[in-house]
């Protein structure tokens, strides 16, 4: 087995490395001396981020440098394209800023595969605070802090500060201030910088008021075995100092939370409004570059007459004569406005189709107000509306609608593939390959929902590129290409690599093999606290049986893991066969992905039309003080689990009421010794 190690630790390294297999094969070794140093070298290793400071100061004076001029480009680039087990986001590259549009669980995965740096990001743009939104959040806040970023703003609808409330005592955000800006409220109604103005939309679910504020009665209050019985005082990371979060809210968000109700705990409660935020993107005009020759041609004498026309102001020659400035620049490069749009529900249907500002780009309209592009966050179930589809066809026809949601397939990255398909050739049991589509035609299913319209639609994928300036156009130079062939031949193509294969796989043949199936063992994330593109956080399937299992831990990604071993299909019926959730501790990269595998479990239940029942959350119990925040203020969780504190299953001093505990112990399956 000491083969079995050599070759795995082999291929997870670079497949260009020039090491050959026997020096590996030595290293792997473990020398216990060796292994004292480095103990005491990490104990010793100073604990502060020293590179932080500086790292703001070099991006401060760049900033300051580059806001004195327009972007010089622009492009839209597909992150995430929503389908299932992927985030759904929108990245917009300039060369001076970055915006992000969502942040589902697993951007910062995709981020960091495809090489799409977030040091320049600023601002994240919600359209709907539901968790395949906002799940990401929390680990790009972590990742960005560390590159040195200052502040990041987030935008969209209200309530969006709570998240960081709820995350405070495990993820620490020391060194990253957080803004939170009100969209709703805010009477300007954008945010602009020197790159573009971004516009709010406010749309507001049926039966409720131009504020979002239902009309609807209160809904009953929890029952007394759902309430949080304490507050969780408890500091996970104790050894960090000066961990107080540096949360900024808006002054009407912080005059509204004095007036909110109280909960019996006497913390304030603020409901979240049904409100969901749409964003109208303006770049900024750039002015056209000065052009010498025909300067030149008109007899501009060098000094500060090219400096005005540069700056666009007419100017009059020593000999009397005019020269204008648009007869010696480029044309100015256009506003290519574009759309962010999101309707989640046939609530909000109405408000979105009769909104005023979203009405306005529709017909004939002058060429600084045409809509080059329309991204749509809108689901698929939405999309087959009529009323959805005459809304769209009321736009040029030349505009591009872009998909961003559950109607896409593949989920975006290479790199677990690539990885797979290599060790796949140690062992096919082992290393079965993964069942995740990837590859896609970006036109396969633009008639699926939408027929006998001649609307431009595609289907996004994760490196699709749209770009506005400097010209304006699709750019596929840059997508991944999926060819399983290229994997196996670079693994193939490795110094000696078959050779060390052959022998591996003689001596697989003369193991022992059982015909026991269960328990099975599947580690769905073995890396650290932030994913890399081949390792994903802390996360393990335990299949007891046939028709039982459990997950410990589940760090952000647990879900999109699950969804690349068993498919887009099997994974529902894992989901159904899921009794219970066990959650060591909690470390941010150990239960960021409860909400979305609580989520999916639900709606696996919903789509099997099989009555749901919760899911055993296995937990220490402080974890009730986040899902119940999350509960208040976002989407509804209490239901979908049965909290079960680790505390409560010592064995000496168990806790459990005898008929739960029964019903506990006979739900997973497993006996109490």
């Amino acid at each position: 087995m000491k083969v079995t190690r050599a070759l795995i630790g082999y291929l997870s390294r670079s497949v260009h490395s020039k090491t050959k297999p026997e020096v590996i094969l030595r290293n792997i070794k473990t020398k216990p001396k060796a292994q004292s140093v480095l103990h005491a070298l990490l104990i010793a290793m100073p604990k502060e981020q020293v590179h932080i400071p500086h790292l703001k100061s070099q991006r401060t004076q760049k900033k300051e440098v580059a806001s004195k001029f327009p972007a010089g480009y622009i492009n839209l680039e597909v992150l995430g394209n929503g389908a299932k087990g992927a985030p759904a986001s929108l990245y917009v590259f300039t060369d001076q800023t970055r915006y992000l549009f969502n942040c589902g669980e697993g951007t910062q995965r995709l981020a960091h595969e495809h090489r799409m740096k977030l040091a320049k990001l600023e601002h994240v743009f919600i359209t709907n605070s539901s968790w395949k939104n906002l799940g990401g959040v929390p680990g790009v806040a972590l990742t960005i802090q560390d590159i040195g970023v200052p502040i990041i703003t987030i935008h969209g609808p209200p309530g969006l500060e709570n998240l960081f409330e709820g995350t405070r005592r495990f993820v620490i955000l020391k060194d990253l201030q957080i803004r939170v800006a009100d969209c709703v409220n805010d009477s300007q109604g954008y945010y602009e910088d020197h790159v573009m103005r971004i516009n709010y939309v406010t749309l507001v679910k049926k039966g409720t008021n131009e504020n979002g504020v239902s009309s609807e009665p209160e809904p009953e209050p929890e029952p007394e075995s759902l309430k949080e019985k304490e507050e969780d005082k408890i500091d996970y990371y104790a050894p960090i100092k000066g961990s107080k979060r540096n949360l900024e809210v808006t002054q009407v968000t912080k005059k509204l939370k004095g007036e909110l109700e109280k909960d019996q705990f006497g913390r304030k409660i603020e409901k979240q409004a049904d409100t969901v935020i749409c964003y109208i993107c303006r770049p900024k005009k750039k002015p056209g570059a000065l052009l010498i020759e025909k300067c030149m041609d008109y007899g501009v004498p060098a000094g500060p007459l090219l400096g005005k026309l540069k700056r666009g102001e007419d100017v009059t020659l020593p000999n009397g004569t005019i020269v204008k400035a648009a007869d010696v620049r480029s044309p100015d490069a256009p506003c290519t406005v574009f759309l962010v749009v999101d309707c989640p529900t046939e609530e909000y249907l109405d408000s979105f189709i009769t909104n005023e500002e979203l009405l306005k780009f529709h017909g004939d309209v002058p060429v600084d107000d045409i809509v080059h592009v329309i991204i749509h966050f809108t689901p698929k179930e939405m999309l087959k509306s009529s009323k959805y589809i005459e809304w769209m066809e009321k736009f040029r026809i030349s505009t591009q609608h872009i998909l961003l949601n559950n109607i896409s397939e593949g989920m975006g990255s290479e790199a677990v593939h690539r990885v797979q398909y290599k060790l796949n050739l140690l062992d096919p049991y082992m290393f079965p390959l993964l069942k995740d589509s990837y590859g896609i035609d970006h036109n396969k299913k633009r008639t699926e929902f939408v027929s006998n319209t001649q609307l431009q639609i595609t289907q996004g994928v994760t490196q699709y590129r749209y770009k506005l300036r400097p010209e304006i156009g699709v750019d596929n130079s840059i997508e991944v290409k999926f060819n399983p062939m290229d994997f196996v031949k670079e693994a193939m193509d490795i110094p000696d690599f078959e050779l060390a294969l052959n022998n591996l796989k003689r001596q697989f043949s003369q193991l022992t093999t059982s015909d026991v199936e269960y328990p099975k063992i599947i580690f769905l994330g073995t890396g650290s606290c932030i994913p890399n593109k081949t390792r994903n956080t802390s996360g393990i399937l335990l299949q007891i049986s046939e028709s039982k299992c459990i997950i410990l831990d589940c760090g952000e990604g647990t879900y999109g893991q699950l969804v690349r071993f068993f498919g887009p299909i099997h994974v529902d019926e894992i989901l159904i066969k899921l009794s219970g959730i066990f959650v060591s501790h909690l470390h941010a990269d150990h239960h960021l992905g409860l909400i979305n595998l609580l989520q999916q479990r639900e709606d696996s239940f919903k789509k099997q039309n099989i009555p749901f029942h919760p899911v055993f959350l296995i937990s220490p119990h402080q974890i009730q003080s986040w899902l119940h925040l999350y509960d208040r203020n976002f989407e509804k969780l209490i239901h979908l689990y049965d909290l079960v504190g680790t505390t409560s299953l010592i064995i000496e001093n168990s806790k459990l009421d005898p008929s739960f505990e029964k019903k506990f112990y006979e739900e997973l399956n497993v006996k109490k010794n």
